[in-house]
């Protein structure tokens, strides 16, 4: 993905996916990044990218993690405590097609707030190992791991 910032302050963004180019003009770079995970999602559902579901992915995405990693503790607890209980039935693409401010709200209202920003950054990590694995083309969501339920 490529993000140029124009004389107007905004950002565009220019994605190819499958030899077909995405563009679209955001505020923020942030934004754009945004936009990014939800064109991929939404190219990856086109594609039958409907079968794994986010606590699968969850688990391998963790299952990389080294051991002494710092922060390895901190994410385990997240993952079980928060993500997996609330979005772990979910397909992956559904979360990442997800509205971001709606998985935030829907998370600290069936959790709390304690560890806010521990979930937030764990579950950003995620969509974003998640975006890349299928920027890779390594993450297949052929095998038949959940089933589709309707989040909006």
């Amino acid at each position: 993905m490529a993000i140029d910032r124009l004389p107007s302050g905004r950002f565009r963004a220019r994605l190819m996916i499958g030899g077909r180019r995405h563009t679209a003009t955001w505020l923020t770079e942030a934004d754009a990044r945004g936009w990014e995970i939800e064109t991929r999602a939404a190219v990856a559902k086109r594609r039958g990218a409907g079968s794994v579901t986010f606590a699968a992915y969850a688990e391998r995405w963790f299952a990389g993690f080294i051991d002494d990693a710092p922060d390895r503790a901190r994410f385990e607890a997240t993952l079980k405590r928060r993500l997996v209980p609330v979005l772990g039935d979910w397909l992956l693409y559904e979360v990442l097609e997800a509205d971001r401010n709606g998985l935030y709200r829907l998370l600290l209202e069936t959790g709390g707030d304690e560890d806010e920003g521990d979930t937030w950054e764990c579950l950003r990590l995620v969509l974003e190992d998640a975006v890349e694995d299928l920027r890779a083309g390594i993450l297949d969501f052929r095998a038949p791991v959940g089933v589709s339920r309707s989040r909006r």
